[in-house]
C-alpha cells in the first residue's frame, strides 16, 4: 500500500471506495446487463440525448479529458464536481482529521463555512487588508492545528485577487491542503492574471485548484465544477465522491459548452465591458466602487445614504436584487453585472433614490 503525504483521517485512509458498474467497465460496445439499469431509454429523450436509462459516467472522463488537455495536464490530475460546492464539501471530508481545523480569510465565499460545520470541523478567518489583500505572515501564523486552507481568488465578495507569489508562500510554508478557489477565474484570465494552475504544472502536490461553470459560461443551472490537482489529491477525491456524481445531461452539456469556448470568452468581455460602464456611471452619482476583475462589485453609497434602505427600496418598490455585505464595519451592496437593459433599470432606479 502506498504510503501517503496528505493529512488523510483515518476512516479515509481505510476506506475502500464503492465498485460502481460503471467504474468496472466503461465504454459503448458492451451490452451491459450488469447495473440493474432498463434496456431502454424513454422515447422523448432516445433521439436527443445521453441514454437516460444508463448510469452517467462516475468519473466524467471525457469532460475530464477535454478540461485536461486545455490546461495541458492529464486525466488524473482533474476531478468534475456537482457544481464546485460538492468539491468543497469533498475536500474537508477527505483531508481534515477529527480535531484539526480549517482556515480561510475574511469576508469570502460563505460555503467554506457552512461546509465546515456540516462536517463537524473548527472554522476561522483572518481579516482581509483594507484592500483586499491578504496579510501572510498574519495569515500563516494562524495555521496552527489546521488540516485545509481555503483561498478564494478572485475573492467573493470583494472581487480582488490573492496574487500567485503570495499563494507560493502560503503552499511553501503550510504543510496542509490549499483550496485556491477560482470560480471567477475567467475574468482574472481576461486581465492575464495568471492562475493557480501554473503551480499544479510546477508540481506543488498540496494545491487544489477549483473552477465552475457557473459563472463565465453561464450554465449555473447545471452545477457543474472540476478541481485540478496532483493525481494523489484526485485519487482520495474520487474515493470519496459518490458512485454517480455528475448527471449524463449535465456531463454532455459540460462537453459542449467547453467546446465552444469562445462563446464563454465573448461572454466575459460582455460582462467585462458593462461592469466598467456600470462603475464609471455609479461613481458619477458619488458612490465608490472598489476595484473588481469579476462580474460583480462592491460599492459604498454617498454619505446620507443608508445601504440597507437602499436595498430594500431597490427590491420593493424597484424589484432589483443586490446583495448587503458587511465588510470593514460597514454595510456595502454587492452588485452583479446583468444585462445592458438591467443595468441600466438600475441606474436610473438609483439616480432617484441617492
Amino acid at each position: 500500500m502506498r504510503t501517503s503525504s496528505l493529512p488523510l483521517p483515518a476512516n479515509v485512509k481505510r476506506l475502500k471506495p464503492y465498485a460502481s458498474a460503471r467504474s468496472l467497465l466503461k465504454g459503448d460496445e458492451w451490452i451491459f446487463m450488469d447495473a440493474n439499469e432498463s434496456p431502454s431509454a424513454p422515447p422523448f429523450f432516445r433521439n436527443n440525448c445521453s441514454a437516460l436509462n444508463r448510469y452517467p459516467d462516475p468519473t466524467a472522463d471525457k469532460l475530464r479529458d477535454a478540461i485536461a488537455a486545455s490546461y495541458g495536464v492529464g486525466r488524473e490530475n482533474i476531478v468534475i464536481g456537482n457544481g464546485s460546492d460538492e468539491l468543497i464539501d469533498l475536500s474537508i471530508r477527505s483531508f481534515v482529521r477529527k480535531g484539526r481545523r480549517i482556515l480561510s480569510v475574511a469576508p469570502t465565499y460563505g460555503m467554506y463555512r457552512v461546509s465546515a460545520e456540516t462536517n463537524g470541523a473548527a472554522y476561522g478567518t483572518v481579516p482581509l487588508g483594507k484592500n483586499g489583500d491578504i496579510k501572510i505572515r498574519s495569515f500563516l501564523r494562524r495555521t496552527k492545528n489546521a488540516d485545509l486552507l481555503f483561498l478564494c481568488s478572485p475573492n467573493n465578495p470583494t472581487g480582488t485577487v490573492i496574487g500567485l507569489p503570495a499563494v507560493k508562500r502560503v503552499l511553501d510554508a503550510f504543510p496542509g491542503i490549499v483550496v485556491v478557489d477560482e470560480a471567477y477565474g475567467e475574468f482574472a484570465d481576461a486581465s492575464n492574471i495568471p492562475s493557480a494552475i501554473t503551480l499544479v504544472h510546477e508540481g506543488k502536490k498540496n494545491l487544489i485548484v477549483l473552477r465552475t461553470f457557473s459563472k463565465a459560461f453561464a450554465a449555473a443551472g447545471i452545477r457543474l465544477g472540476y478541481g485540478i490537482a496532483a493525481q494523489e489529491i484526485i485519487e482520495t477525491l474520487l474515493k470519496m465522491k459518490s458512485p454517480y456524481n455528475v448527471n449524463s445531461l449535465t456531463q454532455e452539456i459540460g462537453l459542449r459548452l467547453w467546446g465552444d469556448s469562445d462563446r464563454m470568452r465573448c461572454n466575459v468581455r460582455t460582462l467585462v465591458a458593462e461592469r466598467e460602464r456600470l462603475m464609471r456611471a455609479l461613481g458619477k452619482l458619488g458612490c465608490r466602487a472598489y476595484p473588481s476583475v469579476t462580474n460583480f462589485f462592491l460599492i459604498d453609497l454617498p454619505k446620507g445614504n443608508d445601504a440597507e434602505e437602499t436595498y430594500m427600496n431597490l427590491r420593493n418598490n424597484n424589484g432589483i436584487v443586490l446583495r448587503l455585505i458587511e465588510w470593514q464595519n460597514k454595510k456595502m451592496l454587492r452588485i452583479t453585472v446583468g444585462t445592458r437593459r438591467e443595468n441600466d433599470l438600475l441606474l436610473s432606479a438609483l439616480t432617484t433614490l441617492l
